[in-house]
């Protein structure tokens, strides 16, 4: 695996934007712009791409794990089956990126924005998501467990099978969202907004609802305690 210097990642940057399959292992690229590369297998361990541009570039099966992405633009980039877990991915944008089958165990998020990025079948167990903006991402059959969405906007999101177990969703926005088949089993729901949600086959039991908003929400085949059946009856009459 070919090492690359900071200079040498510019040069590429303005010919071919290849440097797929390299060792960037402790660069420093923050503060660039570098709109389009292909970083696609390359190494970044202990490097730091904060406070960059690097929309639409490709990181695919990348290791970006413990990495600074923080405060950068990734509009459109690809992280497909890319490792990234406990990575800084605070105040950054993701919107539109794909992190398909990626490992972003324990990544954190907080305060960016993820509007339309897709998250199927990846692993987010434990991330922190909490204050994104996260309207309309794609998580069918991604892992969440203990995933920290607190207060985090997630509108007309598709969660449909997602592992949800022990999430924290509390003040969370899932209006018009999909979480049919999803396990939220344990999940704190506390001043969460469920309305005109899909809960078809979901399963809540032993979650914690208080404040929780399941206006027009559809509950067929729900599986829940015996203590929330005075609540969704009281919805289901609406």
């Amino acid at each position: 695996m070919q090492k690359l210097s900071k200079q040498e990642v510019l040069l590429l940057s303005s010919s071919t934007g290849d440097a797929s399959n390299c060792d960037l292992s402790g660069v420093r690229l923050n503060n660039l712009e570098l709109l389009g590369m292909c970083f696609d297998g390359s190494v970044f361990t202990g490097a730091d791409l904060s406070s960059s541009n690097l929309s639409g570039s490709s990181f695919r099966n990348a290791v970006l794990s413990g990495g600074n992405l923080s405060s950068s633009n990734f509009t459109g980039c690809s992280f497909e089956h890319a490792h990234l877990q406990n990575a800084d991915l605070t105040f950054s944008t993701f919107v539109g990126a794909d992190f398909g089958n990626a490992d972003l165990r324990d990544a954190n998020f907080t305060n960016s924005k993820l509007s339309s990025a897709r998250f199927e079948n990846a692993n987010l167990t434990s991330a922190n998501l909490q204050m994104t903006d996260a309207a309309m991402i794609r998580c069918a059959g991604a892992v969440l467990r203990a995933v920290h969405a607190r207060s985090a906007s997630m509108i007309g999101a598709d969660l449909s099978r997602a592992d949800l177990q022990g999430a924290n969703l509390h003040g969370t926005d899932l209006s018009n969202a999909s979480l049919a088949s999803a396990d939220l089993r344990d999940a704190d729901i506390l001043d969460a907004t469920f309305t005109a949600a899909d809960l078809t086959n979901a399963d809540m039991r032993g979650a914690r609802f208080k404040r929780t908003d399941l206006t027009r929400a559809k509950f067929e085949g729900l599986q829940h305690d015996d203590a929330l059946d005075d609540l969704l009856s009281r919805y289901r009459r609406r």
